[in-house]
């Protein structure tokens, strides 16, 4: 059963189409990534789940909720929670600080919320870092605190926007393996925009693909590796 359903989701800046008449379902439990070139409508379509763009027309529909009758405010609640492309992270916060910003959605008392961000960092290996400042720490290490955070709101729905960005050849591998565990261990749904083509297709178990705000394939690992239509617009012929 779909937990996340984009249907006809139409985006228009100034008659500047960024997605046209968008349609895929995310099942519960799944991985779900979101490919294509830069500008393809990828974070667009991310900005119209936490409700920071309106669609021009068309539904997104979370678990029987349509999320376009929701305000912005009332997403988290819901079950959805997101990282961002570029880290919204406070530099002058605490690791642990920062990560009891995305309980806040849960309410509950301060002492509450700060054991389940500790709970958090202890297993994605943070712990250590917990009343250490956000700033000067290294950017693979920030990129996980967003993850905490994240996972602080006790999502059903994680949107995990280019986590892999600037990341080592190691630490993508790691993170490959923290979002198959997390996705398992909580029983989380992923929708995983990424560039970095071997994460993707070793932990999605659908792709969607964009190209200039229209999809252009759609379906599992191997059958998108080989469609001609995704090699031409993104993914290239091996030299």
């Amino acid at each position: 059963m779909a937990l996340l359903s984009v249907e006809d989701v139409r985006v228009e800046f100034g008659g500047i189409v960024a997605l046209a008449d968008l349609t895929f379902t995310i099942e519960a439990g799944t991985v779900c990534a979101l490919i294509g070139p830069n500008g393809a409508g990828k974070t667009t379509l991310f900005n119209c789940v936490s409700r920071l763009y309106e669609p021009t027309s068309g539904r997104i529909v979370f678990d029987g909720v349509d999320l376009l009758d929701r305000p912005a405010h009332a997403i988290a609640r819901l079950g959805i929670a997101r990282t961002f492309q570029n880290l919204a992270l406070f530099p002058a916060l605490t690791v642990v600080e920062n990560v009891m910003v995305g309980a806040h959605s849960r309410g509950g008392t301060s002492r509450a919320r700060r054991a389940e961000a500790l709970r958090i960092l202890e297993r994605l290996s943070l712990a250590h870092l917990a009343h250490r400042p956000a700033a000067g720490l290294p950017y693979g290490t920030l990129k996980r605190i967003e993850i905490a955070r994240a996972l602080a709101a006790s999502p059903r729905l994680l949107c995990l926007d280019e986590p892999a960005a600037g990341l080592t050849h190691s630490e993508v591998d790691e993170l490959a393996r923290l979002v198959r565990e997390l996705r398992d261990e909580l029983d989380l749904t992923v929708l995983l925009v990424e560039h970095h083509m071997a994460m993707v297709m070793s932990i999605s178990d659908k792709i969607v693909v964009l190209d200039f705000g229209s999809k252009i394939a759609e379906g599992p690992p191997a059958q998108i590796r080989s469609d001609p239509r995704v090699i031409e617009a993104y993914l290239g012929t091996p030299a």
